[in-house]
């Protein structure tokens, strides 16, 4: 399946305008001339370490020198929220026993394929909690947080893990960059036609952005595109 019908998630919340195709094709292709890129590969990976506050975030800088500074800043964002909330934290990969992968897919369609990240678990009391990472800079609407919460859902809590909780790890704004921690049940739930609008809006104007690309490198060869969860 092509990129354009297995979008992320959080690309598909972050860059759709709901119903306008032209619109979000504009904000999917907006950083296409700019010569930098980078993802949260890195973030990820620290999540259930740094949950579990045995990461010192004055030592984050020097171990992760080489990151980016938005990557560095969210991770000591998040082991400033292990520190202040310490929760013990399983990682998927330590446990194929439970059915759990980096990344879910939901199949929308025969065509369309969502992909969900996600990289731990924890209990609160006897529930378990899957934290999803929100970490662009730029803030999300409670409609679009909503969504992505509903996605994760979707790909996350089915069959043994169908009564499993979500946590939303907001790392947006900068200067500096802090972790707050929203239960997906305290997001006003969306409709479902409303999710259907976003990812189907998202899919359609990938495929054009696509396609004008391809276009365009006919003519001349495109500067490296970051993925589009992990633009700055």
């Amino acid at each position: 399946m092509s990129r354009s019908n297995a979008p992320l998630a959080l690309s598909v919340v972050t860059l759709t305008v709901p119903g306008n195709v032209e619109a979000t094709v504009s904000r999917i292709t907006e950083f296409d001339d700019r010569d930098f890129g980078f993802n949260h590969n890195q973030t990820w990976a620290s999540l259930p370490l740094a949950l579990r506050g045995v990461l010192r975030p004055e030592s984050v800088e020097g171990s992760f020198k080489m990151a980016p500074p938005r990557v560095q800043k969210c991770i000591v964002a998040l082991c400033e929220l292990g520190l202040r909330s310490p929760r013990e934290t399983m990682r998927f990969v330590d446990h194929p026993g439970a059915g759990l992968r980096a990344v879910e897919s939901i199949d929308w369609d025969p065509e369309v394929r969502v992909r969900v990240k996600g990289s731990c678990w924890y209990m609160r009391e006897d529930t378990p909690v899957i934290p999803m990472l929100q970490p662009r800079k730029a803030a999300l609407e409670l409609e679009r947080l909503s969504v992505y919460m509903l996605l994760a859902r979707r790909a996350y809590c089915q069959g043994d893990w169908v009564d499993a909780d979500l946590d939303l790890i907001d790392l947006s704004g900068d200067e500096p960059v802090s972790a707050s921690v929203i239960a997906a049940r305290d997001l006003a739930g969306v409709p479902e036609m409303t999710v259907n609008e976003y990812v189907h809006t998202f899919v359609a104007a990938k495929r054009k952005a696509d396609h004008l690309r391809t276009e365009r490198e006919k003519i001349a060869p495109a500067l490296p595109m970051a993925e589009l969860l992990d633009l700055k």
